[in-house]
């Protein structure tokens, strides 16, 4: 009886140190938990930057290795600022820096700076990728009206889908020559072809290829004549692009008169106030004024402060028609294609043109004006 009391009485503390040895662990594996998934973030973190470039060299139709262009940006940022602190430090031996000075702005290259080269060099490398999918897109939607109507006259001809998209490939169609072969391979390998029609289709940012797999696929699961509805959409592709031109062409009047005033009218009237503003100040040094005479009581002119230079006049100019002629290219190209990236090659154009421009009207206008004065 006695030890079945102690045994009782014994029982509660004995269930308590129990909870109190199962209740360690979780706090250790709690910690192990929030180390773990600490690091899956960071993982997680670097896999979407590696996969965004991933989807961009795909897109883009190059085969190299995500991760290795991530380490070739980095290399890059790092040896730019390798050099950048190289100058740094010479140039703080040759100006006598203290060394606390040299340190601390190392340290913020090193930190700052290299963050700073490596996002620009990423975001730059992105945007030339994205040119390169915007001019596959481009050819694409080109070649893809004579495509369909191949295809329509295969499936008229009795062959299945896949093959009639399969005999319809033609060398002189390019990347969507490219696409349908991946496609075929697809659905040799089992895949299914509506599938693999839709997952060609989100690599593109196109809305006509879009819609036009959308109806194809649709038809498909339909069980409807494909022949008959490949042929419409290849038509209303046709006619989307007449369109296209007749609008462009409508507006043509507006892309005139924006090139004409930025690239030719600015540049020369910023010619002409940078010559006058010279002539203004050889006239202002030559006359003298008297400052004794009754005149003074009513009218006091005082040319003795500071005024703008010629010099810093023209780097404003420079840079205004620089920053003009960019945004000119920019409407001019959304306006007649409807994206600035189709006119990203008039952009340096633009510029250089305005430039010659204003040197040229400058010259000219100093030659005239220096045969009055």
């Amino acid at each position: 009886m006695v030890n079945k009391f102690v045994a009782k009485k014994n029982a509660p503390k004995e269930k308590e140190s129990m909870e109190k040895e199962e209740k360690k662990p979780e706090k250790k594996d709690r910690g192990i938990k929030s180390r773990f998934d600490k690091k899956e973030k960071k993982a997680e973190k670097k896999k979407y930057f590696t996969r965004i470039i991933g989807e961009h060299l795909e897109k883009a139709g190059y085969e190299t290795d995500p991760r290795d262009t991530r380490r070739r940006i980095l290399l890059y940022s790092i040896i730019f600022v390798v050099l950048l602190s190289a100058l740094v430090i010479i140039m703080g031996v040759v100006n006598d820096v203290r060394i606390g000075m040299i340190i601390l702005m190392l340290l913020s290259m090193w930190t700052l700076v290299l963050f700073l080269v490596y996002a620009l060099l990423a975001w730059g490398y992105c945007l030339l990728l994205d040119v390169k999918i915007y001019q596959r897109t481009k050819q694409i939607e080109e070649v893809l009206p004579d495509f369909l109507q191949l295809a329509s006259a295969n499936i008229s001809a009795g062959m299945p889908v896949d093959r009639a998209l399969w005999f319809a490939v033609r060398p002189k169609f390019g990347v969507l020559a490219t696409e349908i072969e991946d496609i075929a391979k697809a659905t040799i390998a089992g895949e299914d072809l509506d599938k693999a029609l839709v997952k060609f289709s989100k690599k593109y940012d196109s809305n006509i290829l879009k819609e036009s797999i959308s109806l194809i696929v649709a038809g498909i699961k339909a069980g409807g004549e494909l022949s008959e509805l490949m042929n419409k959409i290849s038509l209303n592709i046709q006619e989307t692009k007449l369109m296209k031109k007749e609008i462009s062409a409508n507006v043509t009047t507006y892309v005139i008169f924006i090139g004409i005033a930025t690239v030719v009218a600015a540049p020369v009237l910023f010619a002409l106030s940078t010559e006058l503003l010279g002539v203004v100040k050889e006239i202002t040094t030559q006359v003298e004024f008297d400052t004794g005479t009754a005149g003074q009581n009513f009218f006091s002119f005082d040319f003795s402060g500071e005024s703008i230079s010629q010099g810093d006049f023209r780097t404003f100019a420079l840079i205004i028609i620089g920053i003009s002629s960019f945004f000119s290219a920019a409407i001019i190209s959304t306006i007649r294609k409807g994206t600035i990236k189709d006119g990203l090659k008039t952009i340096p154009i633009f510029i250089a043109v305005g430039l010659l421009i204003y040197f040229s009207a400058s010259f000219l206008f100093s030659m005239a004006l220096s045969g009055f004065f």
